[in-house]
């Protein structure tokens, strides 16, 4: 927990703490450093030439745990993490509060692209890791993830406004890719990416093209290749696939999948898997990933009006995305469109 002392050596800090005192340096709630004094820390370091990483941290599907469990848990939950944060940020910087679920780290220590790559490989991966853990709070047990942008001063950025344009990019291109991950910017593999296209569309958008999709087209071929390129197209996801009602997959009838209807609970006729290491598939379902190497699976059954006429899956190969609740209800929404289509086909 940051301190007078700890903060002294600091001249910004130092000169807040001297006028405003510490209870209105630090945010009431996370106790880490509030928002406008951290820009004004990034600002005179910047006007120092001091070389720096930026990090903006994203906590991931916060406003769930608000809405399921209530703010009272949320708040824990956030103290948790800002107490995680600088305690695994130690000596090397300074953590703040960005706003809502964002946190900012200033990192004064790690100068390299190897060197914060593994830096921020232990905010994953480590026992004192902040993220991909479960935190309770009030009786309940939140497993927690988070995604993370980070830009260098001088090397990605010249200016304030430029490095946190920078750092934003790489965080809403980790969002794009799954959340619970970080991307460090890199200047080659990043310049051209135009972060208001990383910015997903309304779902309301995307369920309407996929409805003009299958209204447009005669032919269920010629719908589910345009309905699963667009899909692939605006949500990143690598691999979409329909299985038969004998559970072998439509355009490779040779590999075929036994018992797919156990991958799903009979109560909500879908099923998600956050790491495929949770499905329980057998060898015929190892045989199907040694072809589709991917690393996580959601699933629900084509079906309408009582009949089931097979499954329809979204896989990706990023490993451990985190579903969301609008993939999962792109899903549902697609299976409809082609369980009403086989329907009439049958009629």
């Amino acid at each position: 927990m940051y301190t007078k002392n700890s903060l002294d050596k600091y001249p910004t800090f130092k000169n807040i703490i001297k006028k405003y005192g510490m209870i209105n340096l630090l945010d009431p709630l996370t106790k880490t450093i509030l928002r406008g004094h951290m820009m004004t820390f990034v600002d005179e370091l910047i006007k120092a030439k001091q070389q720096f990483y930026l990090m903006i941290i994203d906590v991931d599907n916060f406003k769930q745990v608000n809405d399921n469990y209530g703010h009272q848990v949320g708040d824990e939950i956030l103290k948790d993490i800002g107490s995680s944060l600088v305690e695994i940020v130690g000596d090397y910087g300074l953590v703040g509060r960005y706003g809502g679920d964002e946190f900012i780290i200033v990192d004064l220590y790690h100068q390299t692209y190897d060197s914060i790559h593994e830096f921020l490989e232990r905010f994953y991966m480590c026992e004192e890791s902040v993220f991909r853990r479960s935190v309770h709070a009030s009786n309940v047990s939140v497993f927690v993830t988070g995604t993370i942008g980070t830009a260098n001063f001088p090397n990605d950025a010249t200016d304030y406004d430029d490095l946190f344009y920078k750092a934003d990019k790489a965080l809403y291109r980790g969002k794009t890719k799954g959340r619970n991950c970080f991307i460090i910017y890199v200047e080659s593999k990043h310049k051209d990416i135009d972060i208001n296209l990383l910015i997903k569309e309304p779902i309301q958008d995307t369920l309407y093209e996929l409805l003009r999709i299958f209204d447009l087209d005669k032919n269920l071929n010629d719908k589910l290749e345009k309905a699963f390129s667009y899909v692939s197209k605006k949500t990143k996801i690598s691999d979409i696939f329909v299985f038969d009602k004998n559970n072998a997959l439509i355009n490779d009838n040779s590999i075929v999948v036994p018992e797919i209807s156990e991958f799903i609970d009979s109560d909500i006729d879908y099923a998600v898997y956050n790491t495929i290491d949770e499905v329980n598939g057998g060898r015929a379902f190892d045989s199907f990933l040694k072809i589709h190497p991917i690393a996580c699976l959601l699933i629900t059954r084509i079906k309408f009006k009582g009949k089931v006429y097979g499954h329809l899956a979204f896989g990706d190969t990023i490993v451990q995305r985190i579903w969301q609740n609008e993939d999962i209800a792109l899903l549902l929404f697609l299976m409809r469109l082609i369980a009403v289509e086989l329907y009439l086909l049958d009629k």
